[in-house]
C-alpha cells in the first residue's frame, strides 16, 4: 500500500484534488475515527499511556496538576527543575504550551509583580522571566479549561526535548516537529514544521511556523509555505530549505506507523519530534488533523485517500474470500 501512495504522489499536482474540511469530516473522520475513541487522542496523558504500553517513545511526564490546590503548590513542586514544558492535557493548535529553558536566580527579596521583576524564576524561549506566581497562574488557567473549550483540564509537566540540528548551524527558534498523516496504517503525507520568531518557538502553522513538504521516500524537503505563501528559505536568516533531508526519516515513519497501530483510529496526524539524545519521539496524535499539509506538499488528499481506500478494501475483500 505504501508503494501505491508513492506512485500517486508522482502525479502532477493538477491531477490531484484538494480535500476540504467538510469532505474530510464526512468521508474520512466519521467512518474511520469512532467518536468513542476520541479521548485516546484528545487527552495527551491517555495517549502517552497507550503508546508507552507498546514501548513507543514519548517525552517523560515529570508531574501532573489536576486541581487549583495543586496549582498553588507548583513553584515548590517544580523548583528542582531547570527546564521543562507545561502543556494542557486536552489543548489544541499549540495553545497553552509554555516552554521554559532555564532558571534565573535573582534577589529573593525582590518584588515579584511582573515578568520583568528582578526576582527568581524561569526563562522562556524569548528570554522572558516567569516568576513562581505566574507559573501557578498559567497552570490554573489550563485547569480552568482555557485551552480545552472551557472544560476542566489537567496540566502536564514534560521534559524539554533537545532538538536535533536540521539546518546546519542556523538557529531553530524552538523544537521542530514532523506531522505524518497516517490512513489505515499507511503514511500518506509528511510535513516538517519549523518554528520561527513569529511563532515564539512553537511548531504551529497558525501561530507563524513554516510548513515544509517532505518526500516520503527519503525525507527530502521539497516545498515550503509560510503565512500562506511559497518560500525557498527560512524567513529568519534566509537559510535554504529545499533539498535538505530530515534525519532518521525511516525511523520517523516507523514510529508514526507504530503510534497509529496502537490506537483504534484509522485517520491520524502523528506529530514526531527528533530529540538529539533519543531520536524520534511521539509528541501527540491528532484525530482531526489539519489540511494545510496539502499546501506544504503541493498534493491534494482527496484523490490519494480515495485510491488508497479502494485498494485496502479490495485487499481485505480478497482475504475474506480465501
Amino acid at each position: 500500500m505504501f508503494q501505491q501512495v508513492l506512485d500517486l504522489l508522482t502525479l502532477p499536482s493538477k491531477a490531484t484534488h484538494v480535500l476540504g474540511v467538510n469532505a474530510r469530516n464526512r468521508a474520512v473522520i466519521k467512518p474511520y475515527n469512532p467518536r468513542r475513541h476520541y479521548p485516546l487522542a484528545d487527552d495527551k496523558l491517555r495517549t502517552k499511556e497507550a503508546l508507552e504500553a507498546r514501548g513507543i517513545p514519548v517525552p517523560r511526564t515529570l508531574d501532573v496538576f489536576a486541581n487549583l490546590v495543586e496549582a498553588a503548590t507548583a513553584p515548590e513542586r517544580l523548583r528542582h527543575l531547570d527546564e521543562f514544558v507545561i502543556k494542557p492535557a486536552s489543548g489544541r493548535a499549540g495553545k497553552g504550551i509554555l516552554v521554559l529553558v532555564g532558571r534565573q536566580d535573582g534577589n529573593p527579596a525582590a518584588p515579584e509583580a511582573t515578568s520583568g521583576a528582578p526576582g527568581s524564576g524561569w526563562l522562556d524561549t524569548s528570554g522572558n522571566l516567569w516568576i513562581p506566581r505566574e507559573i501557578s497562574r498559567w497552570i490554573s488557567n489550563i485547569i480552568f479549561g482555557n485551552y480545552a473549550h472551557g472544560l476542566s483540564d489537567r496540566a502536564l509537566i514534560e521534559e524539554r526535548l533537545a532538538p536535533l540540528p536540521l539546518l546546519d548551524d542556523a538557529p531553530l527558534f524552538g523544537l521542530p516537529d514532523i506531522r505524518v498523516l497516517v490512513f489505515r496504517g499507511t503514511p500518506v503525507l509528511g510535513m516538517l514544521r519549523l518554528p520561527t520568531r513569529r511563532s515564539h518557538g512553537k511548531a504551529n502553522l497558525h501561530q507563524g511556523a513554516i510548513g515544509v513538504g517532505v518526500d516520503l521516500v527519503d525525507g527530502r524537503m521539497t516545498r515550503a509555505t509560510y503565512r500562506g505563501r511559497r518560500i525557498e528559505a527560512h524567513p529568519d536568516g534566509d537559510t535554504p530549505l529545499i533539498g535538505r533531508v530530515v534525519p532518521h526519516w525511516s525511523a520517523v515513519l516507523d514510529v508514526a506507523r507504530a503510534a497509529a497501530a496502537a490506537l483504534p483510529l484509522g485517520y491520524l496526524g502523528i506529530d514526531v519530534a527528533l530529540d538529539a539524545r533519543r531520536g524520534p519521539m511521539i509528541l501527540e496524535v491528532n484525530v482531526r488533523p489539519g489540511l494545510e499539509i496539502q499546501n506544504a506538499n503541493g498534493h491534494g488528499l482527496r484523490t490519494l485517500l480515495a485510491a488508497l481506500e479502494r485498494s485496502i478494501n479490495d485487499r481485505d475483500g480478497q482475504r475474506s474470500d480465501e
